[in-house]
């Protein structure tokens, strides 16, 4: 016991010194009055005051992208042109029904001109005169129907090539 005591009190003894510092470094800057311009700097993004969204009227496969992205663009200019043999298709499909149409309107007004005079000579019936009639009125309002139907795949097939509405510059096509 006598010895842990001893190793104990020796140790007590005994100082350790820190190492000496030197005075620290400062940075000293003279302050002089002068006049500094005054700058700012801005994120900003600019819109056209006329952004003008164009779509397709019409699906299908684009064939053409004939405008370059970022370039000057005229009214009237091709922009797009999307595939047109399917349209071309659906007109001359629309135009041959018309003609079938108008064949079946020119039978029921012949039909119609032979039954009148018969019905007047009491040869035929009026139902047979009604049924004429009737028949011819189906076959004009069948020939409107395809009349329309033509127009419609007219415009459709007009849809296909997409130009510019107005003079301005194309941005990026999605």
């Amino acid at each position: 016991a006598t010895l842990v005591i001893a190793s104990t009190l020796a140790a007590c003894g005994e100082e350790k010194s820190a190492p000496a510092r030197g005075p620290s470094e400062v940075t000293a800057i003279k302050v002089v009055a002068q006049e500094t311009p005054v700058t700012f700097e801005y994120t900003a993004q600019t819109e056209s005051s006329q952004l003008v969204d164009i779509r397709t009227r019409v699906s299908g496969f684009l064939d053409k992208r004939i405008y370059k992205e970022g370039s000057l663009v005229r009214s009237g200019q091709t922009l797009f042109q999307i595939d047109k043999k399917p349209f071309e298709a659906q007109l001359a499909a629309a135009r041959g029904e018309l003609s079938a149409q108008q064949a079946r309107l020119s039978v029921a007004q012949a039909t119609l001109a032979r039954v009148k005079p018969l019905v007047e000579q009491n040869a035929l019936s009026k139902k047979d005169l009604d049924d004429s009639v009737g028949n011819e009125r189906s076959a004009l309002a069948a020939v409107e129907v395809a009349r329309a139907n033509v127009m419609t795949a007219e415009l459709n097939l007009g849809y296909t090539t997409i130009k510019s509405p107005l003079n301005g510059l194309a941005s990026i096509a999605k």
